[in-house]
C-alpha cells in the first residue's frame, strides 16, 4: 500500500462533507448577485400597503445578504417569514442564507417552498442541489443540476456544481467537461479555471494543467489552490524542488491546510529529505488529528526514514483508510507475540494487494516459529497453491469472502469456531514482531517454492526461443494512480536496456499491452517474447515458475518484482523513490536478490535507465547473481 497524495488544497482527500472553502467554489457564496428581487415584485400582482412594506424590508435584507452580512440578513428574513408566505424569491434567498449558515435541513425546507411556488427557477434548483453537495449526496445533486440546466443551459454556477457532483461520483471526464462549460460561460472566474487545472492534474494531464495555471500566475490571479496545483504539476514533470517551492507558497497563503503538508512531505521524501518529510507529516497531522490518511502517511514517512518501531505503531491507521477498510467480525483477541497455549490456532488475516501480500509472506516462517502452534494463513486464492507448497507446516486457506458494501464485511466467526482459533494477527503487522530492524532480514534470496514442472516448462520454452539468457520486463502497475509517472514507465523507455546485452526479452506485463510492445519492438528492432499460454494476472503459481526460469527480472515496483524476489530470481527494481518499503535502507531489504535503482523526484526515467542498463550488462556479462 502506498502513501496517498492530496488532489486539492481545500480538501480533496475523502471527506463526507464539503468544506466552507469548497462551498464558496460551489456557488454557495454570499457575494453572489441577488438582483431580481425588485423586478419580481414590480411584475407581481396588486398588493396591500403592508405587503409593499414587507417587500421593501425583504429588499433591504437582500442588500445585507449581497454585501456578505449573512447573519444580519438571516435576522431580517426571520421577521418576514409570516409576512411573505407566497413570495418565491423570499424563500429562495432565505434558504440560500440558511445554507450559508450551515443549517442544511432548514435550508432544504425553505428552498423546497420556493420551488413549490416557482418550480422552473433554475437558480433555485442550483442552490437546492448545493444542499446535497454539502451533505455528501452527489447523486441527488446531479439530478437537480441536470434539471436546472435543462431549463437554463448556460447557467454557469449550475454547470460548475454539476462538475463537482460528477467529480464526487468519480466521473472525472464528465466533471472536466462541466467545469470547462462553466468557464466558457464565465471566463472571468479564475477559481473555476483552477478547478479545471485540478481535474487535469487528476487525469495525469499536467501539461494542460500548466497551460492554464501559468498564465493565471503571470496575471497575478494568485491563490493557495493555484500554488498547490502548480506544485502537483511541477512534480509530475519531475521538478521536485520547484514543487516544494510552490507547496511552501500555498502554505504561506493558507497555513492551516493539512493537504499542503501532506503533499509537501511526499515530495521532500522523493528527493531524500526524509527527516524533513517526517517533520512536515507531523505538522500536517496536528492540523487534523485522527485523519486516517494523514496518520497513515506519517507512519509511511517514519518507516521511510528508518524509524522502524515508531513507523510500525502508526502503520495500524491503514485499517481505517476507505480503500482497504474491512469490518472483520467474529475474531478473537489480537496476538501479542506469546507462544501458543494448548491447541488454539493463530490466524494470519489477509490484507492489501498481491505485492504486499507476498512481501509480508516472507515473515510467515518466523511467525510460525515464534508462535509454536498451529498457524492458519488467509491468502488471495491466486496465491494459495504457491503458499501451500512453500509453507508445509502452515494451513493455507482462501481469504474469507467480503461483502460488497461500502465498508466490506468479513464474517470470521465460523472459521474461528471450526478451527479453534485463539488469536489473530494481520499480515501487515507481522513485521512488527519479526522484522524490528534491518538486521532481522534474511540475506538469503527466495522464500517461496515454485512448481518444478512449471520451472522446467519455462526453461525449455525460453531455450527454444534461441537465446542463452532471458530477461523479464514489467514497466508499470495495473492501477493508474496520481503521480504515476514517478512509479511507472512507458514501455518505449526500456529501449536502451535492450542494447546492454544479448538476451531474450520476456514480457511480464500482466494486463493489455500489445500496442506498447509493438512500439517497443519498433524502436529496438527486437522481438519481445510474450507468453500467450498463461494468464499472468490470475495464474500466479504458474507465473512464479516462469519468473524462476528467468535469468533476470527488471520491473517497476509491482507484484512482478516481489514474485521475482520471493522465488530468488535476480532482479533490478525500478523505484520512483525510497518509500516505506526501504525502511531507510539503500536497497529493498525485503528482497535479497534485488538491486534497487531509485529515480527520485528530480529525475526522469530516461535519465535513470542507463543505470539499469549498466546493471544488466554486469549481470549478464558475468555470473548470474547480481
Amino acid at each position: 500500500m502506498v502513501a496517498v497524495t492530496s488532489e486539492s488544497f481545500t480538501g480533496e482527500m475523502p471527506r463526507k462533507s464539503i468544506s466552507k472553502n469548497r462551498a464558496k467554489r460551489n456557488g454557495i457564496r454570499s457575494t453572489e448577485s441577488l438582483s431580481g428581487v425588485s423586478t419580481l415584485v414590480q411584475h407581481g400582482p396588486m398588493m396591500s400597503a403592508s405587503n409593499a412594506i414587507s417587500v421593501q424590508k425583504f429588499h433591504r435584507a437582500a442588500e445585507l445578504h449581497s454585501a456578505g452580512r449573512v447573519a444580519d440578513a438571516m435576522s431580517a428574513y426571520r421577521e418576514l417569514e409570516a409576512l411573505l408566505p407566497s413570495l418565491s424569491q423570499f424563500w429562495h434567498f432565505y434558504g440560500l442564507a440558511t445554507l450559508q449558515s450551515g443549517d442544511l435541513g432548514a435550508a432544504a425546507r425553505r428552498l423546497c417552498r420556493a420551488l413549490l411556488l416557482t418550480p422552473s427557477d433554475a437558480n433555485c434548483l442550483n442552490r437546492f442541489a448545493c444542499i446535497f453537495l454539502s451533505g455528501g449526496r452527489p447523486e441527488s445533486a446531479q439530478k437537480q443540476l441536470r434539471r436546472a440546466l435543462s431549463i437554463s443551459p448556460t447557467l454557469a454556477e449550475a454547470c460548475y456544481n454539476l462538475g463537482e457532483a460528477e467529480r464526487s461520483l468519480g466521473n472525472r471526464a464528465a466533471a472536466l467537461a462541466c467545469f470547462e462549460r462553466a468557464v466558457a460561460a464565465a471566463p472571468e472566474n479564475t477559481a473555476w479555471q483552477v478547478s479545471v487545472a485540478t481535474l487535469l492534474n487528476d487525469l495525469g494531464r499536467a501539461t494542460e494543467a500548466r497551460a492554464i495555471l501559468e498564465p493565471l500566475e503571470q496575471k497575478g490571479a494568485l491563490s493557495a489552490e493555484l500554488f498547490f496545483q502548480m506544485g502537483r504539476a511541477r512534480f509530475d514533470f519531475c521538478e521536485a524542488e520547484e514543487a516544494v517551492a510552490y507547496y511552501h507558497r500555498a502554505l504561506l497563503a493558507n497555513p492551516s491546510a493539512p493537504e499542503g503538508y501532506n503533499n509537501l512531505q511526499l515530495v521532500q521524501r522523493s528527493v531524500g529529505r526524509m527527516t524533513e518529510g517526517v517533520r512536515t507529516a507531523v505538522h500536517g497531522r496536528t492540523l487534523r488529528p485522527s485523519d486516517p490518511v494523514l496518520e497513515y502517511n506519517l507512519g509511511d514517512a517514519l518507516l521511510a526514514a528508518g524509524k522502524i518501531s515508531e513507523g510500525y505503531l502508526q502503520y495500524s491507521w491503514r485499517h481505517l483508510k476507505d480503500e482497504v477498510r474491512v469490518d472483520r467480525r467474529g475474531l478473537p483477541q489480537e496476538w501479542n507475540g506469546s507462544p501458543a497455549t494448548g491447541n488454539a490456532a493463530l490466524l494470519l488475516c489477509h490484507e492489501q494487494g498481491i505485492g504486499d501480500e507476498i512481501r509480508f509472506a516472507s515473515c510467515v516462517r518466523d511467525i510460525r516459529r515464534l508462535y509454536g502452534g498451529r498457524v492458519i494463513l488467509e491468502a488471495d486464492p491466486r496465491l494459495v497453491p504457491l503458499f501451500q507448497r512453500s509453507f508445509d507446516d502452515v494451513t493455507v486457506i482462501e481469504k474469507i469472502r467480503r461483502s460488497a458494501e461500502k465498508i466490506a464485511v468479513a464474517d470470521c466467526g465460523p472459521l474461528v469456531a471450526r478451527e479453534n482459533i485463539g488469536a489473530y494477527l494481520m499480515l501487515g503487522d507481522m513485521p512488527r514482531l519479526v522484522r524490528p530492524n534491518l538486521d532481522a532480514f534474511s540475506p538469503v534470496p527466495g522464500f517461496l517454492l515454485p512448481a518444478v514442472s512449471e520451472l522446467e516448462l519455462w526453461l525449455r520454452r525460453f531455450k527454444d526461443a534461441g537465446q542463452h539468457r532471458s530477461v523479464g520486463f514489467c514497466w508499470r502497475s495495473g492501477l493508474r494512480r496520481p503521480g504515476w509517472r514517478h512509479n511507472d514507465l512507458e514501455a518505449r523507455q526500456l529501449a536502451p536496456l535492450f542494447e546492454a546485452a544479448e538476451f531474450l526479452p520476456v514480457c511480464l506485463q500482466y494486463d493489455e499491452c500489445d500496442d506498447e510492445i509493438r512500439e517497443l519492438e519498433k524502436v529496438t528492432g527486437k522481438p519481445v517474447y510474450k507468453p500467450l499460454e498463461i494468464d499472468q494476472k490470475n495464474e500466479l503459481d504458474r507465473v512464479a515458475g516462469m519468473i524462476a526460469a528467468l535469468d533476470l527480472v527488471v520491473s517497476a515496483n509491482t507484484s512482478v518484482l516481489f514474485i521475482a524476489g520471493a522465488v530468488g530470481t535476480p532482479a533490478i527494481g525500478l523505484h520512483g523513490s525510497r518509500t516505506a518499503v526501504f525502511l531507510g535502507a539503500r536497497n529493498n531489504p525485503w528482497l535479497a536478490s534485488e538491486i534497487s535503482v531509485v529515480k527520485g523526484g528530480n529525475r526522469t526515467w530516461d535519465q535513470v535507465i542507463p543505470e539499469a542498463a549498466a546493471l544488466i550488462q554486469k549481470a549478464l556479462g558475468g555470473e548470474k547473481s547480481i
